[in-house]
């Protein structure tokens, strides 16, 4: 069995250990160490990082009560140096104690039980078995773990086998001796993870938002260090929007609601413009009196290209309207949108659909009278033209 410092003492960064035992496995070397400070993943809680002997530790993998470490080269034989990625364990302490503070808070101040929980790259989590939380309960669940954190409430870590003298949040998972994690005074849970010593160690803790899970929420908290960033990137967005719009940081809301109806209604009048263009477009095209109407067109919406070409349609026109991509785009990425409608007769265009968007190096499709895709390449456009005419015009 492996000798788990770190569950007495979450702040041992150095050990030197004896290997019990030692394997190759697949280009990498498998070891088992007669005691450890890395923690392997578990309770929402990531692995420890750290090195051995100076080699990276790759991976943690749990074997009964046995802790496997992975490496990536033979160690040497002798005892081995742990060296722990202390900045990464204590990142976990802080979350993972802030989230024994924050149940134990939603309980009192919400009456909200915690259903999981999980330490993510950026932020962390909980899901709660509540519908909702309005943001007064939010900036409430807040202002109580801040008063908590200030009171600078010892942890403590101890093992207890009679759960009837406890006063645990929810019930252990496990029978016999159990490990509990108390915020004194406040907060008794069993848990295998790591936390700091004393609650002020958290620093602040910040919800940063809420999701919706099925019928739960889960709450999205960053606690220490993590709560630090996340207000520094914050409050450098904040000055950038007041360099840009120029207005007091509470009035910028507003000003960008203005912005954005301005911009809206912009829009609205560029696209009655485009499409009263449109439909001079088709209404020359309709009096030149050619069978099949060609246009190119560039920076169209595909709903833009389809109005114009179902237009010439109603009068009897055949339709190629497409835009051309960028030069960047051709002939590989993303392409340009084409629109291809039969104005009279009864071919069926899903004929010639694959053969067309071939010579296009695309792909499309749709109905008898009209078919739709991309295309990437278009140096063999006049082929594309032919190949519609001969179709369209030659059809019954």
């Amino acid at each position: 069995m492996t000798e788990k410092i770190y569950h007495r003492d979450a702040y041992c960064r150095e050990l030197t250990s004896p290997v019990t035992g030692k394997e190759s496995c697949q280009g990498r070397w498998r070891l088992r160490l007669e005691r450890t400070i890395f923690r392997p993943e578990g309770g929402g809680q990531p692995a420890d990082g750290g090195t051995i002997n100076g080699l990276p530790l790759l991976a943690l993998e749990e074997d009964g009560d046995d802790i496997v470490h992975v490496v990536g080269n033979d160690p040497g034989d002798g005892d081995v140096a742990l060296r722990l990625d202390f900045e990464r364990r204590f990142d976990h302490m802080q979350q993972h104690t802030a989230q024994h503070l924050l149940s134990q808070v939603l309980v009192r101040c919400c009456g909200a039980a915690t259903l999981s929980f999980a330490i993510g790259p950026e932020h962390s989590s909980i899901e709660t078995d509540r519908p909702c939380f309005s943001e007064e309960e939010t900036r409430t669940v807040e202002n109580e773990c801040t008063r908590r954190i200030f009171a600078a409430l010892p942890v403590r870590v101890f093992a207890s086998d009679d759960p009837s003298v406890l006063h645990l949040r929810k019930p252990a998972k496990i029978a016999g001796q159990i490990r509990v994690v108390e915020i004194e005074g406040f907060d008794q849970s069993a848990c295998g993870g790591t936390h700091v010593g004393n609650s002020a160690e958290i620093g602040v803790l910040k919800i940063v938002r809420t999701e919706r899970v099925r019928a739960n929420v889960r709450l999205v908290y960053a606690a220490g260090w993590r709560a630090l960033r996340d207000h520094q990137l914050k409050h450098e967005l904040a000055q950038q929007l007041q360099r840009l719009v120029t207005q007091p940081l509470a009035e910028i809301p507003g000003h960008v609601e203005a912005l954005l109806r301005e911009r809206d209604g912009l829009r609205r009048e560029v696209k009655k413009a485009l499409r009263r263009e449109m439909e001079r477009e088709v209404a020359a095209a309709v009096a030149a009196g050619d069978s099949l109407v060609v246009r190119e067109f560039s920076g169209l919406d595909p709903s833009d290209l389809r109005f114009f070409a179902t237009s010439l349609m109603k009068h009897g026109r055949h339709v190629l309207a497409f835009q051309r991509p960028p030069p960047a785009l051709e002939p590989s990425g993303g392409g340009a949108y084409v629109v291809v409608g039969r104005g009279r007769g009864g071919g069926d265009l899903r004929g010639i659909c694959a053969r067309l968007f071939a010579i296009l190096n695309g792909k499309g499709g749709g109905s008898a009278n009209l078919i739709e895709g991309r295309g990437r390449d278009f140096s063999r456009s006049a082929e594309a033209i032919e190949l519609l005419r001969e179709a369209l015009d030659n059809g019954p």
